[in-house]
């Protein structure tokens, strides 16, 4: 064998070493003990530095026993030794924010749920291209996954929320009323169902509930001669898009140009934003009587002939 090629060989096992090691987690160590459960359905609680992980849906552990984890998303990766690791959910997470008084097991408690409102959602497409170069290169493949990105009305915020569940198994309604939580890393959101059980959703954004019809009235005296409220009938969708001036179609029809507030009719809509010289910006959206959606179209230039 020749040195070049017996070069090329031991680079190659080089760089297939260091992409196993870059992929493997960072595991540290901790100390379980039985929260509770019976021996096929146990919970643990896992101290380690000044935070205590409440886990369950993992193998069966002794109490006080130590083991070496890692966390990724809202999963803890408990090592098996000759074996794949145990895969644990985890429930809550307490932190002591006094770096010299260490949480104890008393000190966990249940998730707290708040409750939402479901506004409605928008339809996004999402495009993975896996390979080298270009989209457009040789031995390049594309894929297109649909997410619904659903906004959810909790008693402070809105929240931007999508991917909720295994393979989006979490379908919500415009108007339907969800318990849930907020991870405390602040990138991840829970919404209750069957009683026990979650769906995991990433959060993508939050933002501040648009004010009530009424609220700026009730703020001033109220006129004799004051006429009634309005009913509310529609839902409102604000349009935004960089760069602005963009034409807005809302199911066929012309209906303005970004920045734009529009009042739709409860129901399935299709918006497509356009301006010259950028690709089509589509998206399928439902919305509830009363609700708010805010869209913020980001365009793509179309490529050069």
């Amino acid at each position: 064998m020749s040195s070049i090629r017996l070069f090329g060989v031991c680079l190659a096992v080089l760089c297939s070493s260091a992409v196993l090691l870059a992929d493997q987690p960072a595991y540290q160590k901790g100390t379980l003990t039985v929260a509770s459960g019976d021996s096929e359905h146990k919970s643990y609680n896992l101290k380690a530095g000044t935070k205590i992980y409440q886990i369950k849906n993992c193998g069966d552990f002794q109490d006080g026993q130590e083991v070496k984890y890692a966390v990724k998303d809202d999963k803890i990766y408990i090592v098996h030794e000759g074996a794949k690791d145990y895969k644990c959910s985890i429930e809550s997470t307490t932190e002591s924010t006094n770096p010299d008084h260490a949480p104890t097991p008393n000190d966990m408690s249940g998730p707290v749920y708040m409750k939402g409102t479901i506004l409605g959602y928008s339809i996004r497409r999402d495009v993975h291209v896996s390979g080298g170069g270009g989209i457009n290169s040789p031995g390049v493949a594309s894929s297109t996954r649909k997410a619904k990105v659903y906004e959810l009305q909790g008693p402070d915020l809105v929240y931007q929320v999508d991917y909720c569940g295994a393979f989006q198994a979490g379908e919500f309604s415009a108007g339907q009323v969800v318990e849930f939580r907020v991870d405390t890393g602040g990138d991840r959101l829970y919404i209750r169902h069957d009683v026990k059980k979650e769906y995991g959703c990433q959060l993508e954004g939050t933002r501040k509930p648009d004010p009530q019809p009424g609220e700026a009235a009730q703020s001033a005296p109220a006129s004799p001669a004051a006429a009634p409220a309005a009913t509310v009938s529609g839902a409102k969708v604000s349009i935004a898009s960089v760069p602005d001036g963009a034409d807005i179609e809302i199911d066929g029809s012309f209906a303005g140009n970004t920045p734009s507030d529009l009042e739709v009719e409860p129901g399935e809509h299709s918006i497509v934003v356009k301006k010259s010289g950028y690709q089509n910006w589509e998206r399928k959206l439902k919305v509830a009587t009363g609700s708010s959606i805010h869209l913020n179209a980001a365009m793509e230039k179309t490529a050069n002939p």
